[in-house]
């Protein structure tokens, strides 16, 4: 293990490579650049990380970390633990890190993992890990932290102001225990005042077989308000699930969670179970979210039992808009008449006043429903609106695809099949936090990583997937979703069959193991700030040293031809 304790070290290496060498970054200002590690141990000593940061404004960039962690043991490709105390400004950037994870029965595998640091930057990596299923503990209820699941690509606790941006994050199922199997490929726990954009994020199950159960998700919210999820690539795939049982969520939020922002999302999910796009709840205190220009695609099992729903977006909460929304919604088995199969829906029921605006999306379902919201038992749905949507049922189409139970006020209108125009929605109809969004480029001083390139070491790196990172607060998106028409319509339909599902989501290759040669090592290279006064004294003493070496083999020369 290598302890880094003094402030300002720079550590920059030439495809160097540490075979099972740990780093413990102990002091703040630390940047770490261009190492390989290939690790296949246990590392106790080091909080079980490749990369530990205990200190504030340490950036890690490109670096990669290939850990095969041996089996039922503990193991972190990066950890940021500010468990002791609160860090800030951690900026983890263009690193890549594959983790092969065997925490079957017990230990923890997370790819890149975050726990009480602020304002961290984790931007333009590659988190690609091959990890097991394992039931989620609920002995706290949801109170456990991300300690609450033993396995995910990338996890975060307490990290308010997290900016997780153009990152490429892969979940492979390599096993599963007893239980109920569960793994998340991002789990985002009580993070305040945070930003999730641009990312790809990518989950299958194909060990998991038809008939089986496995909960899967892709982006895990818990407990988070204000937070913005903007232009991700979310995608599932499983051969898992069966009726009534199982799970393949590409986003699920729990609440207490308030002003939440899903936008511009390309949300896609297909399994043998139940399934939603979109999911959210407020059993456990209120839940708002804003459901904005989303393109969503999800196939499961649907049937009568209430816990056999497949629907494009399930909002168990209340006041959200949902608007602009492209919606497929289909099922593996043959529908029949009462399946629980809809594209916007409030039917599983929690108590209180539930109420939503539901306007200018575009919805086709293989069911009888578009949107149905159903109150009733202590829930009911008030003063809702559904109109200006295209909504394409089995049978029906427009407002005859809509149904409303259980309250008063609510208002159905202008729904059509298609066939006939109907209202788009302006930006001007935006809810407030994706204006504030779009409108809010970052005016800071960036990460400040321009003196790399002096010396040609660090942008030539190991990492291909680059980006330009400039701070840690909203920045305009790369992102061209949110240009050109704003009807949801402008969307190309695609499919959720699994022949494009494995055809599209294989194509990075798991690659894990030796993705360094050994024979090809190289010594690393150490520099530490030094202040002006002291380099010029170094330099003085330096020429001093090289004049008395050439004036005594002067001395020498002359002596043999004596």
């Amino acid at each position: 293990m290598i302890t880094i304790d003094s402030p300002n070290t720079k550590i920059t290496g030439r495809n160097t490579l540490f075979n099972n060498t740990v780093f413990n970054i102990k002091a703040n200002g630390v940047l770490l650049t261009n190492l390989n590690f290939v690790l296949n141990k246990e590392f106790s000593d080091n909080d079980y990380a490749g990369v530990l940061i205990n200190g504030d404004n340490v950036t890690v960039y490109n670096v990669n970390i290939d850990y095969h962690v041996p089996k039922n043991i503990t193991g972190f490709g990066i950890y940021s633990n500010g468990l002791n105390r609160d860090l800030f400004n951690v900026k983890l950037v263009n690193n890549t890190v594959k983790m092969y994870g065997n925490a079957l029965k017990e230990g923890y595998n997370y790819g890149v993992v975050l726990t009480n640091t602020r304002d961290a930057i984790v931007s333009g990596n590659t988190i690609d890990c091959s990890l097991p299923l394992r039931a989620v503990n609920w002995m706290a209820e949801i109170y456990g932290g991300i300690s609450m699941d033993s396995v995910a690509a990338f996890a975060a606790d307490s990290c308010h102001g997290l900016r997780l941006s153009n990152n490429y994050i892969r979940c492979v199922v390599n096993g599963f225990a007893q239980g109920e199997p569960t793994l998340d490929a991002v789990l985002i726990y009580a993070c305040h005042n945070s930003t999730i954009e641009n990312n790809k994020i990518i989950e299958n199950d194909y060990i998991t077989k038809k008939g089986d159960v496995n909960y899967l998700y892709g982006l895990d919210l818990y407990l988070s308000n204000n937070v913005v999820i903007y232009g991700n690539n979310i995608h599932i795939r499983t051969t898992g699930g069966k009726e009534a049982q199982g799970t393949a969520y590409p986003i699920q939020v729990t609440g207490q969670a308030e002003n939440i922002l899903i936008a511009f999302n390309n949300i896609s999910s297909y399994c043998n179970g139940p399934n939603i796009g979109i999911y959210s709840q407020n059993y456990y205190g209120k839940t708002q979210i804003d459901i904005i220009s989303n393109f969503i695609n999800v196939t499961g099992f649907a049937s009568k039992h209430s816990w056999a729903l497949v629907a494009g977006i399930e909002v168990q909460d209340s006041n959200d808009k949902i608007m602009n929304n492209t919606i497929i919604v289909s099922t593996v088995n043959k529908f029949e008449k009462g399946f629980n199969v809809y594209g916007v829906s409030y039917s599983q029921k929690t108590n209180g006043n539930h109420k939503y605006n539901i306007q200018y999306n575009n919805v086709s379902i293989n069911g009888d429903y578009a949107v149905a919201l159903k109150g009733g038992s202590g829930s009911t749905v008030s003063d809702s609106i559904v109109a200006n949507n295209i909504l394409n049922g089995r049978k029906y189409g427009g407002n005859r695809a809509v149904t409303i139970i259980g309250g008063t006020g609510n208002l159905v209108m202008n729904n059509t099949d298609g066939s006939k125009p109907v209202r788009k929605m302006s930006s001007n109809e935006y809810p407030n936090s994706l204006k504030n969004y779009l409108n809010s480029p970052f005016k800071g001083n960036g990460l400040g990583l321009g003196w790399l390139d002096n010396g040609g070491n660090s942008f030539t790196g190991n990492n291909s997937h680059k980006t330009d990172v400039i701070g840690n607060n909203l920045n305009h998106s790369n992102s061209q979703l949110h240009n050109g028409d704003l009807n949801s319509t402008h969307y190309s339909h695609g499919s959720s069959n699994m022949d494009i599902a494995s055809a599209s989501l294989s194509s990075s290759g798991a690659g894990f193991g030796g993705q360094v040669d050994s024979n090809n090592q190289k010594s690393y290279e150490v520099t530490k700030n030094i202040e002006t006064e002291n380099t010029n004294y170094i330099q003085i003493t330096a020429m001093i040293v090289v004049i008395l070496v050439l004036l005594i083999m002067g001395y020498r020369i002359k002596e043999r031809k004596k």
